[in-house]
């Protein structure tokens, strides 16, 4: 999926950037983002919603960092 750690690091804080401005974000935009399926995105929103760090809209297939995590700055 990605070339090297650097690549994957770039992409991450490219999805919190994206993320951090707690307007909901879409699964195809995130996807977009980091160039991956839309499945594949919408499995990692998953997983960073089970643990807190975002709230995840599987119906409206939005995203948005929840504000406790968005203050750790």
């Amino acid at each position: 999926m990605y070339n090297n750690s650097a690549e994957a690091q770039m992409k991450i804080d490219m999805l919190l950037h994206s993320l951090d401005d707690l307007h909901p974000s879409s699964v195809a935009g995130i996807a977009a983002l980091l160039n991956v399926s839309e499945d594949r995105a919408a499995l990692f929103l998953r997983f960073l919603a089970k643990y807190r760090i975002i709230t995840y809209d599987e119906t409206r297939k939005t995203a948005v960092i929840c504000s406790d995590f968005s203050t750790l700055k």
